[in-house]
């Protein structure tokens, strides 16, 4: 599988949208061989994008159709993720406040 920590997570949630066995979701799969419907794509890609706080892209019309095996579709959520955190505005440490005058 996927060298990346993430990718289990990804996993877990895909499995649990498509209510396909976990030991299923090997990276050469295909979608299609594995039965999902578009519909339970799209419903496991808003599930990750609620999960990991992002927006996924999707590069044409189908409801992820162009993914066409597991590891695709996780390669995709992790660069989505990888770029979500290098656009992600930098927050400077927090200073503590001064302290308020009462008059």
């Amino acid at each position: 599988m996927i060298n990346d920590p993430r990718a289990s997570r990804i996993l877990d949630i895909l499995a649990a949208e498509t209510f396909v066995e976990r030991e299923k979701l090997v990276p050469e799969a295909t979608i299609d061989d594995l039965g999902i419907a578009s519909l339970d794509i799209v419903q496991a890609i808003f599930a990750l994008e609620t999960k990991f706080e992002i927006e996924i892209p999707i590069a044409r019309q189908g409801g992820g159709a162009e993914f066409a095996t597991v590891g695709e579709l996780v390669a995709h959520v992790l660069a989505a993720l990888d770029a979500s955190r290098a656009s992600a505005p930098s927050v400077p440490p927090r200073t503590p406040s001064e302290p308020v005058e009462s008059t």
